[in-house]
C-alpha cells in the first residue's frame, strides 16, 4: 500500500489511562490537548487519527474522543502534563509521545465497560481480552458499534 493512500486512511485507536498513574479525570476536566505515552504501534499512528480514551479501574470505559494531532515523537510530557503525574519521574521521562485534542469529554457520562461487553461487537475489545497495553487498534466494526452507544447515549443525556 502506498504512503500516500495509507495517510488517507483514518484510523481509530484506544489509548488506556490508568489513575493510579496519572490524574486522568481531573486532566480531561481541565486539558483541551494532552501528549499521551505511545507504548505501541508507535509506527502505525497518524495525526488525523481517532482517539477512544480509556480508564482502567472498578468504573472502566470510554471517558472521550479526539484526535491525534501530532506525530508521535520521543519527548518528556509537556510541563502541564507533569503536573498530572502521581510520581513525577514517569512525565519527566523521555518516552514516545503523541499530542491528542480532546473532541468530546463524557466525564459525567462514560460509556462503561459493564455496557460495553453486553455489545457482542465489543466484547472482545482488546482493552477488554488484555488490559495490561496501553494503546490498542480498533477496527471498523468496533467503532461503529462504540459510535453508536455514544449517538444513543448523547440522545439520553441532552
Amino acid at each position: 500500500m502506498s504512503d500516500e493512500l495509507i495517510s488517507q486512511i483514518r484510523l481509530t485507536w484506544l489509548f488506556q489511562a490508568n489513575p493510579n498513574r496519572y490524574h486522568i479525570q481531573e486532566s480531561l476536566g481541565a486539558e483541551r490537548e494532552e501528549f499521551w505515552n505511545l507504548n505501541q504501534h508507535a509506527e502505525d499512528v497518524h495525526c488525523g487519527d481517532r482517539v477512544l480514551i480509556w480508564i482502567c479501574g472498578e468504573d472502566a470505559g470510554i471517558y472521550a474522543v479526539g484526535t491525534l494531532v501530532s506525530a508521535p515523537e520521543v519527548r518528556p510530557d509537556s510541563a502541564t502534563g507533569m503536573g498530572y503525574w502521581v510520581q513525577p519521574a514517569d512525565g519527566r521521562r523521555p518516552k514516545t509521545r503523541v499530542r491528542v485534542r480532546y473532541d468530546h469529554v463524557f466525564l459525567d457520562h462514560p460509556l462503561l465497560k459493564a455496557f460495553i461487553t453486553c455489545d457482542p461487537v465489543l466484547a472482545r475489545l482488546a482493552v477488554i481480552r488484555s488490559p495490561r497495553g496501553t494503546n490498542y487498534v480498533v477496527s471498523d466494526d468496533e467503532w461503529r458499534a462504540i459510535s453508536t452507544w455514544l449517538d444513543e447515549a448523547s440522545i439520553a443525556w441532552s
